[in-house]
């Protein structure tokens, strides 16, 4: 079974929306359970879920979760499985938003798993100079959105960029 079957799933009324949401929900969350991509079970995803799984629903969410665990296995360096963390929380929120689909974030993650997939890189100090440390994407997305809210704003310009260049490697069509 494909991780693609879940949205099918969800275009037949088979699968409820906000069982939807909690299954990818956990993609981003699981990870977070480890410092590094080698302990990360299917198991993990299940033990976190508000409702089990049944039947084709629990299979489709497996292929989905299976390519998340591969992911991570293969970015398992300290710095790498910080940054797949980061991404995946942002595309969640993009999903969520709709701004990123199911399809593109879960090509993305199977190119990540398979190794095809850069991760982000993101140049922070083209916007801003003083950053706390541990400022991450989601912090980089958050402050761009907020100077996009405003487009007076003298980095205006460079923000627009910059997010043109983030949603490019997430995966956002």
């Amino acid at each position: 079974m494909s991780a693609h079957q879940l949205e099918q799933l969800y275009k037949e009324h088979t699968l409820q929306e906000d069982t939807l949401i909690d299954i990818v929900h956990q993609c981003s969350v699981v990870p977070l359970l480890y410092d590094e991509g080698g302990q990360l079970k299917l198991e993990d995803f299940h033990e976190q879920l508000e409702q089990p799984l049944h039947g084709e629903i629990a299979e489709a969410a497996d292929a989905l979760y299976t390519v998340v665990i591969q992911a991570f296995a293969l970015h398992q360096a300290a710095e790498d499985y910080e940054r797949l963390q980061d991404a995946i929380s942002l595309q969640e929120d993009l999903y969520m938003t709709g701004v990123l689909s199911l399809t593109d974030w879960i090509d993305w993650l199977q190119r990540a798993a398979e190794g095809t997939q850069q991760l982000p890189e993101v140049d922070f100090h083209s916007l801003f100079e003083d950053l706390p440390e541990g400022y991450m994407v989601q912090d980089f997305h958050d402050d761009l959105t907020f100077i996009l809210q405003q487009p007076e704003h003298d980095k205006y310009a460079e923000a627009v960029h910059q997010q043109t260049l983030l949603y490019t490697q997430l995966g956002v069509k």
